[in-house]
């Protein structure tokens, strides 16, 4: 049976990562307003140490009173422990690559001494009465028996949940899929959090595995901004959410959401990914006869996302080529024109032809329905 499901966002740690992103303390302020609004339950801040004015942005952000507990995420040092701990955040989030990549090239450190390092310091937090996850950075390159040598001593140190991330993007959601439901079975008093990278195109894909196989924490950013090509959004999250496990959503206001990704969208000077789940901005556009005849009989015959549900609307696109004559119907009743079928196979035939010359905004094709309108009446006159 699963967990209740924790939502983390980390926009303000992991998607300033991402290249050219950067947030003022107001916008981190309203960033982490609307992420309270939407209903996240842990926001991520960056190492109090990692820059000049994180620490007091980090002070900023927890004198807020938001619903959502605020985490720092740090490294297994005394020195990052202790600073953390000399801020209000509800909790530590330690982290220490495990891989032979990062044990080789990163901090050059054999698993015995990772081990070392980080109960001392799990027990300090635990100590200050401060919430504490561990996580293996780069855990599906990670040996398993050193990634469960690692766990077995910062399980029984006293971590109230571990974390497995997929730092590289190279994971498939069945190898997400095993081995967190390997942990979740060797280790059932803690918590697991999945963190997913999108380099190879899966991070929404194996965060919805990693919650299937018994992760009760998902890291999202708004947008997936992060290190490289991001992480999984938390907008792709939601749409799956939407879709399957509906009862997680309960509690969390949808209708945040494009405001949301709009305002970040406007920080990083970046429009919405055309693809973008949900908030897209063609996400609910149809275009297609088939499709926009079916979607005026019955909107789910091509919409699995209700727009209402998220304070959108959907959108019918008459101004290209591929336009139907049962959308152009519906279309000129709403103008107030009265047309026959004859009439209205005309008037279709017409604006295809003058699409032919390229697409039409929904002005465009307002005007070029009455234009012909007014004309088929004025040639019936002179008739």
């Amino acid at each position: 049976m699963r967990r209740a499901l924790h939502i983390l966002d980390t926009t303000l740690r992991e998607g300033e990562q991402f290249a050219g992103a950067f947030f003022n303390l107001e916008q981190q302020i309203a960033i982490a307003r609307m992420l309270d609004a939407f209903g996240v339950d842990f926001i991520e801040v960056p190492s109090p140490i990692s820059a000049p004015r994180i620490r007091e942005a980090i002070e900023h952000l927890c004198a807020l009173g938001l619903r959502a507990r605020i985490v720092t995420h740090v490294r297994c040092v005394e020195a990052d422990v202790e600073a953390a701990l000399a801020t209000p955040v509800a909790g530590v989030n330690l982290f220490y690559g495990t891989s032979p990549e990062l044990r080789s090239y990163s901090h050059g450190k054999r698993i015995e001494r990772i081990i070392a390092d980080a109960v001392p310091l799990i027990q300090r937090i635990r100590a200050a009465g401060r919430y504490v996850r561990f996580s293996a950075e780069d855990a599906f390159r990670s040996d398993l028996v050193d990634l469960l040598t690692v766990f077995d001593a910062v399980v029984e140190a006293g971590v109230e949940r571990i974390g497995l991330p997929d730092s590289v993007g190279i994971a498939t959601p069945r190898q997400v899929e095993r081995i967190i439901r390997l942990c979740a079975e060797r280790y059932p008093q803690v918590g697991i959090e999945f963190h997913g990278h999108n380099d190879s195109g899966c991070a929404i894909a194996n965060t919805v595995a990693a919650y299937e196989a018994g992760a009760d924490c998902l890291d999202v950013t708004v947008l997936g901004i992060g290190e490289r090509n991001g992480i999984a959004s938390l907008s792709g999250l939601v749409a799956q959410l939407y879709l399957h496990y509906p009862e997680t959503l309960q509690q969390r206001d949808l209708r945040q959401l494009a405001p949301l990704d709009d305002y970040v969208a406007q920080c990083l000077h970046l429009p919405i990914p055309f693809n973008n789940p949900i908030t897209a901005p063609y996400a609910f556009t149809h275009r297609a006869g088939v499709h926009t005849r079916a979607i005026l009989n019955n909107p789910r015959a091509y919409e699995i996302l209700d727009p209402a549900d998220f304070g959108l609307e959907r959108r019918v696109d008459l101004g290209s080529r591929f336009t139907g004559s049962h959308a152009v119907a519906h279309r000129a009743a709403e103008l107030g024109l009265q047309l026959n079928d004859e009439q209205v196979r005309e008037l279709t035939w017409s604006l295809k032809m003058r699409a032919e010359e390229g697409p039409l905004s929904p002005e465009a094709v307002d005007a070029f329905i009455r234009s012909w309108y007014e004309e088929q009446r004025s040639t019936a006159w002179e008739r």
